[in-house]
């Protein structure tokens, strides 16, 4: 019989739109690993609502924004001292470069992480490799898991970030400008629901007006913000918005 594999859907809003929740997936199958696509600031009480934090074995981080990166600090703090995972049993990170790593612990974690102490009372001074083993590499081979290629693509200026490509089929954008490609089977990607000369996403009735309806077709719209209610994406020739908790099998 064929394994399954899945994407699960924490969160589908915007930073500005966490009633939706963050823009988070899980990506599993029937193994033992489990990966997480971001951690922002809803994903981590999501996570453990849902009894699925102890589950994720692997984390990916698209770039650091909060609504990205800021339920990193609850998530390690659970995994070193609720569910003593430590050494060996840390989650593997994954991050674009070593660049992005250092920034990710200098100035977003560091503040909060840094300082911890024993269970014998003693003080301890971390690092980001305390809480996780940190790879930093744009291709990700988990056992059981297709595989995952990050790829720069462009959002906000001079900030490191990335879309991927999970097994051939599989396109996320990330958040981003850019159009998605047309040889995807499946697309997500996300959007913002107006237009300016500042847009650090692409534009909803920019993917309407410029991408072919075959392309529209294979598209599920996710990172939704203001007005995402006053859209009719499948009238527009989209698949449909994604909501929290859709669950794609592939």
């Amino acid at each position: 019989m064929e394994t399954k594999n899945y994407i699960e859907w924490i969160g589908t809003g915007s930073g500005l739109n966490p009633t939706l929740g963050n823009t988070s997936f899980l990506v599993g199958g029937e193994g033992e690993r489990t990966l997480l696509v971001d951690c922002g600031f809803t994903v981590t009480p999501e996570l453990i609502k849902k009894g699925k934090l102890k589950d994720v074995t692997d984390i990916v981080i698209t770039h650091s924004h909060a609504d990205h990166i800021g339920g990193l600090e609850g998530l390690a703090f659970m995994n070193f001292f609720a569910f003593k995972k430590r050494g060996e049993a840390r989650p593997n990170l994954y991050i674009g470069s070593d660049e992005f790593a250092n920034n990710l612990w200098d100035y977003s974690l560091k503040g909060g992480l840094e300082k911890i102490q024993t269970e014998e009372n003693e003080p301890v001074k971390a690092i980001l490799e305390t809480y996780f083993k940190v790879q930093a590499t744009q291709e990700i081979n988990i056992p059981g898991l297709p595989t995952v290629k990050l790829f720069s693509t462009p959002h906000v200026q001079g900030m490191g970030n990335y879309g991927m490509r999970i097994g051939e089929d599989i396109y996320y954008s990330g958040d981003s400008t850019s159009l998605p490609p047309a040889d995807a089977k499946v697309i997500f990607q996300d959007c913002q629901f107006y237009e300016s000369k500042g847009d650090v996403h692409v534009s909803y009735d920019r993917l309407k007006r410029e991408l072919p309806a075959d392309v529209r077709a294979k598209i599920s719209l996710v990172h939704l913000g203001g007005g995402w209610d006053k859209k009719d994406p499948r009238a527009d020739g989209f698949c449909g918005f994604v909501m929290p908790g859709d669950r794609f099998e592939f």
